[in-house]
Protein backbone atom coordinates (compact mmCIF):
# COMPACT_ATOMS: atom_id res chain seq x y z
CA UNK A 1 0.00 0.00 0.00
CA UNK A 2 0.96 3.80 -0.10
CA UNK A 3 3.36 4.24 2.57
CA UNK A 4 2.93 8.03 3.38
CA UNK A 5 5.22 8.68 5.72
CA UNK A 6 2.99 10.28 8.10
CA UNK A 7 1.09 7.16 7.76
CA UNK A 8 -1.99 9.06 6.68
CA UNK A 9 -4.40 6.94 4.63
CA UNK A 10 -6.02 8.41 0.85
CA UNK A 11 -9.51 8.86 0.22
CA UNK A 12 -8.89 5.95 -2.23
CA UNK A 13 -7.04 3.67 0.03
CA UNK A 14 -10.05 4.20 2.55
CA UNK A 15 -12.74 3.56 0.56
CA UNK A 16 -11.10 0.35 -0.96
CA UNK A 17 -9.84 -1.06 2.85
CA UNK A 18 -14.03 0.02 4.10
CA UNK A 19 -14.98 -1.88 0.84
CA UNK A 20 -13.68 -5.20 2.10
CA UNK A 21 -15.16 -4.33 5.50
CA UNK A 22 -11.95 -3.19 7.46
CA UNK A 23 -12.48 -1.41 10.35
CA UNK A 24 -10.61 2.25 9.87
CA UNK A 25 -8.77 3.26 13.57
CA UNK A 26 -7.12 6.60 13.68
CA UNK A 27 -4.16 6.51 16.02
CA UNK A 28 -3.34 10.13 16.19
CA UNK A 29 -6.88 10.07 17.86
CA UNK A 30 -7.04 11.09 21.72
CA UNK A 31 -3.59 11.40 22.91
CA UNK A 32 -1.93 9.66 19.80
CA UNK A 33 0.21 7.37 21.81
CA UNK A 34 0.04 3.49 21.39
CA UNK A 35 -2.60 3.18 23.74
CA UNK A 36 -5.50 3.28 20.58
CA UNK A 37 -3.10 0.54 18.83
CA UNK A 38 -3.04 -1.74 22.03
CA UNK A 39 -6.20 -1.58 22.43
CA UNK A 40 -7.70 -1.87 18.66
CA UNK A 41 -5.57 -4.80 17.84
CA UNK A 42 -7.06 -6.61 21.27
CA UNK A 43 -10.69 -5.51 20.56
CA UNK A 44 -10.47 -6.48 16.59
CA UNK A 45 -8.75 -9.95 18.13
CA UNK A 46 -11.81 -10.53 20.53
CA UNK A 47 -14.44 -9.60 18.11
CA UNK A 48 -12.34 -11.36 14.91
CA UNK A 49 -12.65 -8.31 13.12
CA UNK A 50 -10.18 -7.04 10.60
CA UNK A 51 -8.80 -3.78 11.11
CA UNK A 52 -6.23 -1.04 10.05
CA UNK A 53 -4.47 1.18 12.65
CA UNK A 54 -3.20 4.44 10.74
CA UNK A 55 -1.06 7.05 11.72
CA UNK A 56 0.43 5.27 15.28
CA UNK A 57 1.54 6.90 17.62
CA UNK A 58 1.32 9.95 15.82
CA UNK A 59 1.53 12.15 18.51
CA UNK A 60 4.66 11.20 19.72
CA UNK A 61 8.06 12.81 19.37
CA UNK A 62 9.42 9.69 17.61
CA UNK A 63 5.99 8.68 16.24
CA UNK A 64 5.27 4.65 14.76
CA UNK A 65 5.56 1.12 15.97
CA UNK A 66 7.93 0.69 18.67
CA UNK A 67 9.50 -2.91 19.80
CA UNK A 68 7.20 -3.47 22.44
CA UNK A 69 4.45 -2.10 20.03
CA UNK A 70 5.25 -5.02 17.69
CA UNK A 71 5.90 -7.89 20.30
CA UNK A 72 2.34 -7.02 21.85
CA UNK A 73 0.67 -7.27 18.09
CA UNK A 74 2.58 -10.23 17.31
CA UNK A 75 1.90 -11.98 20.74
CA UNK A 76 -1.90 -11.36 19.84
CA UNK A 77 -2.01 -12.49 16.18
CA UNK A 78 0.17 -15.56 17.24
CA UNK A 79 -2.39 -16.83 19.74
CA UNK A 80 -5.54 -15.66 17.43
CA UNK A 81 -3.42 -17.09 14.54
CA UNK A 82 -4.05 -13.73 13.28
CA UNK A 83 -2.26 -12.31 9.74
CA UNK A 84 -0.37 -8.46 10.11
CA UNK A 85 0.94 -5.92 6.92
CA UNK A 86 2.58 -3.57 8.23
CA UNK A 87 4.30 -4.89 11.26
CA UNK A 88 7.76 -3.35 11.26
CA UNK A 89 9.83 -1.32 13.23
CA UNK A 90 8.43 2.73 13.09
CA UNK A 91 5.89 1.31 10.88
CA UNK A 92 2.89 4.02 11.01
CA UNK A 93 -0.17 1.87 9.62
CA UNK A 94 -0.92 -1.72 10.55
CA UNK A 95 -3.53 -4.29 8.88
CA UNK A 96 -4.50 -7.11 11.28
CA UNK A 97 -6.78 -9.90 10.15
CA UNK A 98 -7.55 -12.11 13.48
CA UNK A 99 -7.92 -15.53 13.35
CA UNK A 100 -9.60 -17.66 15.89
CA UNK A 101 -8.00 -18.44 19.46
CA UNK A 102 -5.64 -21.16 19.12
CA UNK A 103 -4.35 -21.73 23.30
CA UNK A 104 -0.43 -22.11 22.72
CA UNK A 105 0.61 -23.02 26.41
CA UNK A 106 4.31 -21.32 27.46
CA UNK A 107 4.52 -18.53 24.98
CA UNK A 108 6.60 -15.88 26.12
CA UNK A 109 6.96 -12.04 24.66
CA UNK A 110 10.27 -10.48 24.44
CA UNK A 111 11.05 -6.95 22.57
CA UNK A 112 14.82 -7.56 23.49
CA UNK A 113 14.53 -3.86 24.90
CA UNK A 114 13.41 -2.20 28.49
CA UNK A 115 9.67 -2.16 26.50
CA UNK A 116 6.79 -2.18 29.26
CA UNK A 117 5.77 -5.09 30.36
CA UNK A 118 2.66 -3.71 31.92
CA UNK A 119 1.88 -2.09 28.58
CA UNK A 120 2.35 -6.15 26.49
CA UNK A 121 -0.06 -6.93 29.71
CA UNK A 122 -2.84 -4.32 28.04
CA UNK A 123 -2.79 -5.43 24.62
CA UNK A 124 -2.74 -9.47 25.71
CA UNK A 125 -4.53 -9.74 28.69
CA UNK A 126 -8.04 -8.90 27.42
CA UNK A 127 -7.61 -11.28 24.58
CA UNK A 128 -6.54 -13.83 26.90
CA UNK A 129 -9.38 -13.29 29.68
CA UNK A 130 -11.77 -13.98 26.59
CA UNK A 131 -10.19 -17.27 25.10
CA UNK A 132 -11.61 -20.43 25.43
CA UNK A 133 -9.14 -21.79 27.94
CA UNK A 134 -6.66 -20.77 30.42
CA UNK A 135 -3.28 -19.84 28.94
CA UNK A 136 -0.15 -19.16 30.39
CA UNK A 137 2.13 -15.94 28.91
CA UNK A 138 5.30 -15.18 29.66
CA UNK A 139 5.78 -11.15 29.31
CA UNK A 140 9.65 -9.79 29.57
CA UNK A 141 10.44 -5.96 29.36
CA UNK A 142 11.21 -3.47 31.69
CA UNK A 143 8.81 -2.94 35.08
CA UNK A 144 8.48 0.79 35.39
CA UNK A 145 9.35 2.23 32.19
CA UNK A 146 9.02 6.15 31.09
CA UNK A 147 5.14 6.50 30.16
CA UNK A 148 3.64 3.93 31.10
CA UNK A 149 1.99 2.23 33.86
CA UNK A 150 4.69 0.69 36.80
CA UNK A 151 4.72 -2.50 38.08
CA UNK A 152 3.56 -2.15 41.64
CA UNK A 153 0.41 -0.59 40.13
CA UNK A 154 0.12 -3.51 37.84
CA UNK A 155 0.88 -6.18 41.10
CA UNK A 156 -0.90 -4.22 44.21
CA UNK A 157 -3.90 -2.85 42.24
CA UNK A 158 -4.71 -4.44 38.85
CA UNK A 159 -4.13 -8.14 39.79
CA UNK A 160 -6.19 -8.07 42.82
CA UNK A 161 -8.63 -5.99 41.20
CA UNK A 162 -8.26 -8.81 38.39
CA UNK A 163 -8.40 -11.96 40.98
CA UNK A 164 -12.00 -10.64 42.26
CA UNK A 165 -13.02 -11.48 38.06
CA UNK A 166 -11.57 -14.58 38.25
CA UNK A 167 -8.72 -13.98 36.32
CA UNK A 168 -5.27 -15.36 37.40
CA UNK A 169 -2.81 -12.37 36.93
CA UNK A 170 0.58 -12.48 38.68
CA UNK A 171 3.93 -11.03 38.42
CA UNK A 172 7.24 -12.46 39.03
CA UNK A 173 9.71 -10.19 39.23
CA UNK A 174 13.02 -12.32 40.23
CA UNK A 175 13.25 -13.41 36.35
Amino acid sequence: WNMACDGSLSPEEMAELESKNILLIDGSLGEGGGQVLRISVALAAILRRKVMIYKIRHNRSKPGMRAQHLEGIKLVSKLHQGKLKGDTLYSRKLLFYPGEFLPQPGIIADPNTAGSICLLKQISLPTLVFGPCENLVTLKGGTNATMAPQIDYATHVFGPTVARMGVDFSVDSTK
